[in-house]
């Protein structure tokens, strides 16, 4: 899948193990907060054990304040950006998620 826009971004805070809200900075001093759907996985619901580990888990990778890049393939059914997040290295978020055992892999 193509990428529409790649950004700059400071992680606000951890939603569910999927899902990040994000500082997106557009560029032109112009910047959008906007909950960001992680594409390629899914975790447990928030609502379970295994969802409160995929959310701390989450939180240990993606601390609040870092800075991130996000890759924006699309909007997801809801109209979040849906799209991959790399840290300072490189490192893909999802791919930890996923090697950890916090989330399974989806079908795009």
């Amino acid at each position: 899948m193509p990428v529409i826009w790649s950004v700059p971004a400071i992680v606000l805070r951890i939603v569910d193990g999927d899902t990040a809200h994000l500082l997106l900075d557009l560029g032109w001093h112009i910047s959008y907060e906007a909950r960001c759907r992680i594409i390629g996985i899914n975790s447990p619901e928030i609502a379970t054990a295994a969802g409160l580990e995929a959310k701390a888990f989450a939180e240990t990778l993606l601390p609040i304040g870092g800075a991130v890049t996000f890759a924006s393939h699309s909007l997801d059914k809801y109209g979040r950006p849906l799209g991959a997040i790399t840290d300072a290295d490189g490192e893909d978020f999802g791919a930890h998620m996923l090697s950890a055992g916090h989330a399974v892999a989806l079908k795009d």
